[in-house]
């Protein structure tokens, strides 16, 4: 058990690492496209359309990463003042829910991703790029959000039944 939960994490962790490096990306086009804009006053047609994929891609991505590490937002009212036994069992409680939005989101976006992908749709725009990368690696990210909470739902429910960590 702890071998495959340690691989989810570990792939999580690689691909949220790896696809981190795509910030440095968007903060050249983001100061190019600004300079080309305030200094030059020749804004480029596809700087702030590329800005929004490579962050688009960021956050999806980043995700799985953000949860592994515990660092996704909470509302803390109640849970921070719960010992760390019920912090679990709240916790699990919450597991069917973020599974089902989770898997709806999956869903829909697999639907959404396979109709842009047989229409090789684009954005439209004057730049034009493709939309269904975006689109696949939503849902790829997706999966593997699924896949860090039911490894965080093992974790916690081990903790909330024997008072220890897995």
């Amino acid at each position: 058990m702890r071998k495959v939960l340690g691989f989810i994490d570990l792939i999580s962790i690689w691909i949220g690492k790896t696809s981190s490096f795509v910030i440095l990306l968007v903060v050249l086009i983001c100061g190019f496209e600004v300079t080309m804009r305030y200094v030059f006053t020749r804004p480029t047609v596809w700087g702030s359309e590329a800005m929004v994929y490579g962050c688009a891609y960021l956050y999806a991505l980043g995700a799985s990463w953000t949860l592994q590490a515990g660092r996704h937002v909470k509302i803390d009212v109640l849970y921070t003042h719960l010992t760390p036994r019920w912090q679990k069992i709240m916790d699990c409680l919450t597991y069917p829910f973020f599974m089902f939005y989770m898997g709806t989101m999956a869903w829909v976006g697999s639907k959404f991703a396979a109709e842009s992908l047989a229409l090789m749709e684009t954005s439209g725009t004057p730049w034009d790029p493709p939309v269904y990368p975006v689109k696949m690696i939503f849902v790829v990210a997706v999966v593997l959000l699924m896949f860090q909470g039911s490894a965080k739902f093992l974790r916690d429910l081990h903790f909330a039944i024997n008072g220890k960590e897995l």
